[in-house]
């Protein structure tokens, strides 16, 4: 996996373009506990394929009883839900020249997309900022 800065909600949705060609599943993790009234939870709830508390998923381990991990089929509504937001997080650097993140809309829930053998196309550790994606992916989204 080769990390990415997300810095435009044109270059999101192109992301999300490469990325539903791929997806067969979506795992979203509510790192700050389970919200079932959040709008993406809600609108994944008829695609839920398994839910489950996890202590480790893309870019985490924690310990404690885990985080809510939901498992969702990779639906064209869902998709269509996700092209809502501006993005999952900006990628900024501040006054300093230190690299920071913009919180979004999205929230502070990690998403990764997985292809039809489970491996990883793109996940973000959103809090932190850090998204990374594919090689050839990041391939096809540089021309």
């Amino acid at each position: 996996m080769e990390s990415i800065l997300i810095t435009s909600h044109r270059q999101y949705l192109t992301l999300l373009d490469v990325l539903e060609k791929r997806t067969r599943t979506i795992e979203i993790v509510q790192i700050c506990g389970e919200d079932l009234d959040e709008p993406l939870i809600k609108a994944a709830v008829p695609f839920l394929i398994k839910k489950e508390a996890s202590n480790k998923w893309h870019g985490t381990k924690q310990g404690g009883r885990g985080s809510p991990k939901f498992t969702i089929r990779a639906d064209k509504e869902v998709f269509r839900h996700l092209r809502k937001y501006k993005c999952f997080f900006f990628a900024e650097t501040d006054e300093n020249g230190f690299n920071s993140v913009c919180e979004t809309d999205f929230g502070l829930d990690d998403i990764a997309f997985l292809d039809s053998g489970g491996a990883a196309l793109f996940y973000t550790t959103t809090h932190e900022g850090y998204a990374y994606i594919a090689p050839e992916l990041l391939r096809e989204l540089n021309g």
